[in-house]
């Protein structure tokens, strides 16, 4: 007698109840409504005659949020796969098991989009990199914990010399530290590195890998910021998809040094015009010159040696984000 393995069953029966509870509470975005229709359609059949779900008040007691919404897609685009790789006699045609898969990937999309679109609206105030090659000879952690103290919002991790292997447990540390702070912390260059700690976000510039491949690795919900030198190039970054662009260096900066002159703030101001993103300006900028940053429209100061050099990081920052502040903007 051959044992009936439950695992299959399982598997659908998980499937099924995440999608009852994907479709009682997701996020209404306009862009979505159609796919939402497909899956219900194909929803349906996943059930003995295509019934419909049962009553299930608590499942639609309240609406999902896109994180939640997002999470349960994931799951539910996780178990389809692992149900998939069992093979044996499948309870869908192929042609279902397909559509389903990509009406499941089309709302990832959706909702990632729209998600990053909420996460940007954290791109704001004093952005801090963490740069081990930039703390006076401190640890990286305690600069970026006197960072946050003092009033960030954003932290970047930039470390050009260490291996990712050896990178690791600080970026695990500061990505610990920003989610308790309600803060994002963005990883430079290494998107695999993002994606493995699960950080906000990565950040590029325009030799390192592409957007399009980026967003292949990360996470839907992970944003993506780029570096910028020319308005051509602030245009081309959005138009790849960035969800937040820098722009810099706006004044004479020492930790990166070389290339053409600072941009000054009137720069900064014709950038603005043409950004429909949050802008970071970058390089140079302290407590003393920013205002001038933020009246020409910079959604976020990012600064390295302002905090990481500073005799005391945490009363730095605190004197940025007052300045920020004072110039009228967002902190």
């Amino acid at each position: 007698m051959t044992e009936h393995n439950a695992l299959p069953d399982f598997l659908l029966e998980s499937l099924v109840g995440c999608l009852d509870a994907l479709l009682a509470g997701c996020p209404a975005l306009p862009e979505s409504g159609p796919t939402v229709n497909r899956l219900r359609d194909l929803a349906a059949t996943l059930r003995p005659g295509g019934t419909a779900p049962p009553e299930r008040p608590e499942l639609a007691a309240e609406p999902l949020t896109l994180a939640q919404g997002l999470a349960l897609t994931e799951t539910a685009r996780n178990t389809l796969d692992t149900r998939s790789a069992l093979g044996g006699d499948s309870p869908w045609p192929a042609e279902t098991g397909r559509a389903l898969a990509e009406a499941l990937a089309a709302l990832a999309g959706q909702l990632g989009a729209a998600r990053r679109r909420e996460q940007a609206g954290m791109v704001r105030g004093l952005y801090v990199i963490i740069d081990p090659e930039v703390t006076g000879g401190r640890e990286p952690l305690e600069i970026a914990q006197a960072a946050v103290r003092g009033g960030a919002r954003m932290l970047q991790l930039r470390d050009k010399r260490r291996d990712k292997g050896d990178i690791l447990p600080l970026a695990r540390d500061l990505q610990e530290l920003c989610a308790a702070n309600d803060a994002l912390l963005i990883v430079n260059d290494h998107v695999d590195l993002a994606a493995a700690v699960g950080s906000g976000g990565v950040h590029v510039g325009q030799t390192d890998l592409p957007v399009a491949q980026a967003r292949q690795v990360l996470a839907p919900e992970q944003v993506l910021g780029r570096s910028n030198r020319e308005i051509d190039l602030l245009i081309e970054s959005q138009e790849m998809g960035a969800d937040h662009v820098a722009f810099g260096a706006i004044y004479p900066t020492t930790t990166k040094p070389g290339g053409r002159g600072p941009q000054g703030p009137e720069r900064l101001r014709q950038a603005r015009a043409v950004t429909q993103v949050p802008l970071v300006a970058i390089g140079g900028i302290n407590a003393e010159n920013v205002a001038p940053v933020i009246e020409a429209g910079a959604d976020a100061v990012c600064v390295t040696a302002a905090v990481g050099l500073a005799p005391e990081p945490e009363a730095a920052a605190h004197r940025l984000v007052a300045a920020i502040s004072q110039a009228g903007g967002r902190i």
